[in-house]
């Protein structure tokens, strides 16, 4: 069989091959002006395939580039969708809880208000005074929110930063609000007052500016770190949410350096017709060179509300500086001044009785303790403007326009917010803020959420309550003595300098510095 198929094969192919040798000349001589023809063309077809792989990974580069930005504002719209749902479904649980809380109080105190004390009465308020507690205890005691793009170094540094991950639980019987944080920070400040041996220096500035600063160093521990303190509007080292974060960082062995904002301490006098500005970076700056040229250690910056506004901008608007640190740390602060502005002037959260008190207690008292300098050697200012001000945004236009030489208060605003620069960002940097803090706009969380889904080391904090700065923890009515932040901040601070291995090199030079 195999035999008489190859017979039936080879007498079909016969008459092709026949076919094929009588043409086989000509087919040669094709075959040879094919190859004449490629060989002359070769260049120009080297240089279109060149040209055509190049359009290729191009078009491919940028299509990545557009589905990396894709990507990165989808998931900031899932967690913000996320947040929108959980505040959704919690506040629907609240409502049903209230209304049972209601039912039960009303129902124990009724046979009270027709003089029909009962025990059932009594167990009724009891339970209503309890559920109350339960429901306050159960909302506000939860994990901060974290918003990160996931990586191996993100990983490793949540490992090493435990109160990230585990409930933050606020003082029992007023913890849970973020106007009574606020208010017992600004009032009271912390529960202990630490006594820190500080040695007070200053630098002059080019503009005669003299900026004052405050040294503390670990009195038992060998220094392994120095931590750069920016405090919050019209702020010194000597509030005591200041004093208690030096504190911590002290027994950890980290050598702290913080700024005294311009005009701020109360007797030392200005050299200058000019006060700390939202987002003026020369005095940090300042700080920051003679630090780096006298410590060789890692370094680490921290900013407290304005003062993290002024640190993001000094890291961002040159992004070389971000050299010189280990990483850096941003709580309470508002990002965008222009929006935030928006906000202080609305009666949302009560942020307008807020706005009026920091004009009031913290701006003008400031311009009024320097105003023998800022009224007498200079005419720029209107004493009775300052006098009639009743919110930020008036002392603003009559003061500080004038004072850092801007058309008018939104020029001033958007030059000062760290915002527009926070892309630049390629150190660690953990950004913390409080879902009920009432000074800072809601509105400009978009930022931190946007600026880490987008860079594997940037992490975005949110805690539902703590208010502006205060984050108190522990206890019923008496918080500890340290608060959350203090304890957080150390905790991620090790936690970076563990991962960094971040070392400056020593930088010879004389100090520029003055002995107070």
């Amino acid at each position: 069989l195999s035999g008489h198929t190859a017979k039936g094969l080879c007498g079909a192919l016969r008459p092709f091959s026949e076919t094929l040798w009588a043409h086989k000349e000509g087919l040669v001589s094709l075959t040879d002006t094919v190859s004449e023809r490629i060989r002359a063309h070769k260049d120009g077809l080297l240089r279109s395939s060149s040209d055509l792989v190049g359009i290729i990974t191009e078009t491919l580069s940028r299509e990545q580039s557009n589905a990396e930005v894709l990507i990165v504002n989808v998931s900031a719209l899932l967690f913000e969708r996320q947040r929108v749902l959980a505040d959704s479904l919690r506040n629907s649980l609240t409502l049903k809880l209230k209304i049972f809380i209601i039912f039960f109080l009303i129902f124990g105190a009724h046979g009270y208000v027709n003089s029909e004390a009962t025990d059932i009465s009594l167990l009724f308020l009891v339970i209503s005074i309890a559920a109350y507690y339960v429901h306050r205890v159960s909302t506000a005691a939860s994990p901060p929110v974290l918003f990160y793009k996931q990586s191996e170094w993100m990983s490793n540094l949540l490992e090493l930063c435990p109160s990230l991950l585990l409930p933050y639980k606020p003082t029992l019987l007023w913890g849970w609000n973020g106007h009574i944080q606020t208010i017992m920070l600004g009032k009271i400040g912390r529960s202990i007052n630490p006594a820190l041996p500080l040695v007070r220096r200053s630098v002059t500035l080019e503009d005669g500016a003299t900026v004052y600063y405050d040294t503390f160093e670990p009195p038992f521990k060998q220094v392994t770190a120095t931590v750069i303190v920016a405090p919050g509007i019209a702020n010194t080292s000597e509030k005591l949410y200041i004093k208690t974060f030096v504190r911590r960082c002290l027994v950890a062995g980290y050598r702290c350096v913080v700024l005294n904002h311009l005009g701020a301490l109360r007797d030392y006098p200005l050299t200058s017709p000019r006060i700390f500005g939202y987002g003026h970076t020369a005095e940090i700056a300042a700080i920051v060179d003679i630090c780096h040229k006298k410590y060789n250690t890692p370094k680490i910056i921290v900013g407290f509300s304005m003062g993290g506004n002024i640190v993001a901008k000094y890291l961002c608007e040159a992004p070389e500086r971000q050299k010189m640190f280990a990483g850096g740390v941003t709580i309470c602060q508002g990002y965008d001044i222009n929006r935030s502005s928006a906000y202080l002037l609305s009666w949302e959260r009560l942020a307008r009785l807020y706005n009026w008190a920091i004009t009031n207690g913290a701006l003008k008292s400031t311009i009024n303790r320097n105003a023998k300098y800022l009224y007498g050697r200079t005419k720029m200012y209107d004493q009775s403007e300052v006098a009639a001000a009743s919110c930020l945004q008036d002392l603003d236009n009559c003061v500080m326009t004038k004072m850092y030489k801007f058309k008018n208060k939104e020029e001033m605003y958007a030059d000062w917010s760290c915002a527009r620069f926070l892309d630049n960002i390629n150190i660690p940097i953990m950004m913390l803020n409080a879902v009920d803090d009432p000074i800072i706009a809601p509105v400009c969380s978009d930022v931190p959420i946007r600026i880490a889904c987008q860079y594997e080391k940037v992490l975005h904090v949110q805690t539902q309550c703590g208010g502006h700065l205060g984050f108190y923890e522990g206890g019923w009515l008496i918080p500890n003595g340290f608060s959350w932040i203090d304890r957080t901040l150390v905790e991620y601070i090790e936690g970076v300098l563990t991962l960094s291995k971040h070392y400056d090199v020593f930088a010879e030079g004389g100090e520029s510095e003055v002995d107070v």
